[in-house]
C-alpha cells in the first residue's frame, strides 16, 4: 500500500515537472500603438476638452482652434451668395421681357419681308426691322453671357465654402482611436502651428506584449499560438493573447556568432497582441508570458 502511494507521488512528480518543462516563461513589457494628434493649421487653441488619463471614443473632439475669422469668411461669402441670386433673378426677369421684344421683331421682319415683295413698303423700313432684330440678338446673347457669369460666381462661391468648410474641419481636433489620453502638449490660449503635437492617445485595441525568447525556444513558437499572460498583483487570473508578430533578427547579439554557445545567447522579439480585458493593462506594466508548446 505504502510503495503504492509512494510510486503515485513519484508520478505526479513527474508529470508536474514534464508540465512545467512543455512551458516557455518569459517576462514581458506591456506596450502599444501611440497616435499624435496634430494642428494641421495654424492659430490659436481655443479650448483643450480633455485631460491626461481620460479615455476617449474615435471621433471624439478633443481640442478647438479659434475659428472667428473663418466664421467670418463664411458670412461674407452668404452675403455674396444672396447678392448673386439677387441679380440672376432679375436678370432671368430681364430675358423674359427681352425674349418676347425678339420675337416680336423677329416676326416683324418676316411681315416686312413679304409685303416688300408685294411692294407695300418701302426698303427702310424693312431695313429699321432687321437693325432692331439685331439689337435684340445682341441683348439678349449679352444677358445670357451675363448669366453664365453669374453662374460662375456661384460656383467660385461653392468652392470657396467647401474650403472654409475644410479648414474648419482642420480646425476641430478629433481623436484617431479610441484610447485613453497619455500626455497633452498644449494648452487653451497658446499659438499652435502645422505639424505640431497637441496631444498622444493610446490605441487600446493595439495594445501587445513585448517579450524576448531565448534562440533555443524560438523554434517552438509560430503565429497566432495562445499565450497565458500573468500580471503582477493578480496572479489568481490569467489574461490571454496570441502571437502576432516576431522580431525580424536577433537581439543583444555578438557581431560575427562564431560559437554555438554564442548562439544560446541570442533573443528573439516576439509581440503577443492582448485579446481582452484591455482596461486591467497600462503601458509599460510588467507581466509574465506563458507559452505551451
Amino acid at each position: 500500500m505504502k510503495k503504492t502511494a509512494v510510486l503515485l507521488g513519484l508520478l505526479a512528480f513527474f508529470f508536474s515537472c514534464q508540465k512545467k518543462e512543455s512551458e516557455i516563461r518569459a517576462p514581458g513589457v506591456v506596450d502599444g500603438e501611440i497616435a499624435s494628434v496634430k494642428a494641421m493649421t495654424a492659430g490659436t487653441l481655443d479650448s483643450l476638452l480633455v485631460q491626461e488619463g481620460q479615455a476617449v471614443k474615435k471621433g471624439e473632439l478633443l481640442a478647438e482652434i479659434n475659428r472667428d475669422k473663418l466664421r467670418n469668411g463664411i458670412e461674407e461669402l452668404d452675403l455674396a451668395g444672396r447678392e448673386i441670386v439677387n441679380n440672376e433673378i432679375r436678370a432671368r426677369e430681364k430675358r423674359q421681357l427681352l425674349a418676347l421684344n425678339f420675337d416680336y421683331w423677329q416676326k416683324q421682319v418676316q411681315r416686312f419681308e413679304r409685303l416688300k415683295q408685294s411692294q407695300s413698303i418701302s426698303g427702310d423700313q424693312l431695313e429699321r426691322s432687321r437693325l432692331q432684330l439685331k439689337e435684340a440678338r445682341t441683348s439678349l446673347f449679352e444677358l445670357d453671357r451675363s448669366l453664365e457669369a453669374l453662374q460662375i460666381q456661384k460656383e467660385r462661391i461653392a468652392n470657396k465654402r467647401q474650403a472654409f468648410n475644410l479648414a474648419e474641419r482642420d480646425m476641430l481636433l478629433l481623436s484617431p482611436v479610441s484610447g485613453v489620453v497619455l500626455e497633452t502638449f498644449i494648452s487653451a490660449g497658446e499659438n499652435v502651428f502645422p505639424g505640431v503635437a497637441l496631444a498622444d492617445v493610446l490605441d487600446l485595441a493595439s495594445l501587445f506584449v513585448d517579450v524576448f525568447i531565448e534562440e533555443k525556444e524560438i523554434a517552438a513558437l509560430k503565429l497566432g499560438q495562445q499565450a497565458r499572460i500573468i500580471v503582477d498583483g493578480m496572479e489568481e487570473r490569467s489574461f490571454s493573447g496570441r502571437i502576432s508578430a516576431f522580431g525580424r533578427k536577433a537581439e543583444f547579439s555578438p557581431k560575427y556568432i562564431v560559437a554555438e554557445k554564442e548562439r544560446q545567447a541570442l533573443l528573439y522579439q516576439v509581440k503577443v497582441r492582448l485579446d481582452q480585458d484591455l482596461d486591467v493593462f497600462k503601458i509599460g506594466m510588467p507581466v509574465t508570458v506563458i507559452f505551451n508548446q
